[in-house]
């Protein structure tokens, strides 16, 4: 091989190399690069590192304060009277108004009852052990079948938005298993509640509501079975205990002076159970 060829092959060789060099020193400088701490920032600090997200913590419910027993307050023997009526109304808490059948003013208190927001109820008026004047619509034991459905129902058609119904005296009516069957077949055809008011501890109403699976309940208390201040106290007092011991219990009462400002006074201030109506306590 003549030398002029040797140095040309000598020439290619080392550009080769030289190519091989420039390409592994501009590896190396990319190795190094990426292998370096985080770069300053041009203060001379290193970049903050975002730290780990915490996963959130949380915040705790209260738990809420225990429900207060229920009273349901069942005002009875509304009906007659305008003006006692209009007392009851002021009472700002929602009563049960038990209204008497066929009376002057029974249809005009039940609508304005209601439009207040109070539930509605008849006061059915019926025969008890000593003689009393019942009243229009009164049922009696010597009546058949027929005429206690009857007037029963000319005593639930006077009643506008009526809901159920509870008994007037009755301490003779409703020991009467035959009386009371027709006046109950009557409620459960229409879907109404049966409040007994437990005139006479004989009464037979509440046992034979619940062995027809009608909607009933019965008295707890006469709050003002006697027209005292002391008395009216006394039973309220008896009232709240029994709510207590079973979550709920039921007064019922009469639109006199001392009751209602009794009433008046102790919804207002009274933390001790919250007035519903009769038929919230009816279960599901």
């Amino acid at each position: 091989m003549s030398s002029a060829k040797r140095r040309i092959k000598a020439k290619k060789k080392r550009r080769h190399i030289n190519v091989i060099f420039v390409l592994f020193l501009a590896a190396a400088g990319i190795f190094f690069f990426y292998q370096q701490p985080a770069r300053r920032d041009i203060q001379g600090k290193y970049p903050a590192v975002a730290a780990p997200e915490k996963t959130p913590v949380p915040a705790l419910t209260p738990a809420p304060p225990p429900a207060l027993p229920r009273v349901s307050i069942v005002m009875d023997d509304l009906g007659p009277n305008k003006k006692a009526a209009e007392r009851v109304f002021r009472i700002k808490a929602p009563l049960t108004l038990s209204v008497l059948p066929q009376e002057v003013y029974t249809a005009w208190i039940a609508r304005e009852g209601h439009r207040l927001g109070h539930e509605i109820i008849g006061h059915i008026p019926m025969e008890a052990q000593k003689p009393h004047r019942l009243g229009n619509g009164g049922l009696y034991t010597w009546m058949s079948r027929d005429e206690i459905i009857k007037t029963l129902r000319e005593n639930l058609r006077s009643i506008p938005y009526i809901k159920g119904v509870s008994t007037h005296m009755g301490s003779a009516f409703t020991q009467d298993e035959r009386a009371m069957q027709a006046v109950l077949s009557e409620l459960k055809k229409r879907r109404l509640i049966f409040l007994d008011s437990r005139t006479t501890p004989k009464s037979v109403g509440f046992k034979l509501a619940k062995a027809q699976e009608l909607m009933a309940l019965q008295r707890d208390v006469f709050l003002d079975d006697k027209d005292d201040p002391r008395e009216i106290e006394i039973q309220w007092k008896r009232l709240v205990t029994i709510a207590g011991k079973k979550g709920y219990a039921i007064a019922q009462a009469h639109p006199r002076k001392n009751t209602l400002e009794f009433l008046q006074k102790i919804l207002g201030n009274s933390r001790e159970v919250q007035v519903v109506p009769l038929s919230a306590l009816i279960g599901p």
